[in-house]
């Protein structure tokens, strides 16, 4: 495992500017999934700072599959998001969180994708999104 937190860490030595708004710590694969750690604080709330709004939930998990289908090609290849579902089944609350994303079916240039959001080990969201695989313009 340290060797693919380094890898990892390299991987992610420079953030997209969008994604630093969901606070990511910690990012690896793990056995055929891909894990992704955030905080989301409490600038991503509503009312009165005690829930996550939806779209920054979705975006999560977004994030986690893509950055596997990104990290697996090695940033030679993107992935852009042509359909995504999401379920919400509880709240997310400020604090930290962990996405996990699987890959369901893998063709040439669509990929189908598959997420879980966590919150102190309770399953708060899920999501399954297809994605165009596309060569990187970076």
């Amino acid at each position: 495992m340290a060797d693919n937190k380094k890898d990892i860490s390299e991987f992610f030595r420079e953030i997209p500017p969008f994604l630093k708004v969901f606070n990511i710590t910690d990012a690896y694969p793990k056995d055929d999934t891909f894990v992704v750690d955030f905080m989301p604080g409490e600038e991503l709330t509503h009312s009165n700072g005690m829930v996550v709004q939806g779209g920054f939930v979705t975006g999560m998990l977004d994030c986690c599959m893509a950055q596997f289908l990104i990290y697996k090609a090695k940033g030679k290849q993107i992935p852009l998001t042509l359909d995504i579902d999401v379920k919400f089944l509880r709240p997310c609350t400020p604090g930290p969180v962990k996405t996990v994303a699987k890959i369901t079916k893998e063709g040439k240039s669509i990929c189908f994708t598959e997420a879980v959001l966590y919150q102190n080990n309770t399953v708060i969201a899920t999501s399954s999104a297809t994605n165009k695989i596309v060569d990187s313009p970076f």
